[in-house]
């Protein structure tokens, strides 16, 4: 679930359309930044760009680790041994 915060009046605006229209749709489009529904309901939104390319990729904190797989493998490459973390 994406928090988006909007104007209070255009919060009433959509309050309102969902209490008189039974399956009221509203869409919450992060590519476009905006809140929009199919009567014409219009309204941009700010999110911080890293949280919206995170929310966009579908990562999570590992994620965002794995994405560095191959730079984390080559660190642990030139470590040496007796640092290397015991196993077993």
């Amino acid at each position: 679930m994406l928090p988006v915060v909007l104007p209070e009046e255009k919060v009433q605006e959509l309050v309102r359309k969902a209490q008189e229209r039974p399956g009221y749709r509203l869409t919450v489009d992060l590519e476009r930044q905006e809140v929009y529904d199919e009567e014409g309901f219009r309204e941009p939104f700010s999110i911080d760009p890293f949280v919206r390319e995170r929310l966009l990729k579908g990562l999570d904190d590992i994620g965002l680790t794995l994405q560095r797989e191959v730079e984390i493998a080559a660190f642990e490459a030139r470590r040496p041994s007796w640092l290397a973390p015991a196993i077993g």
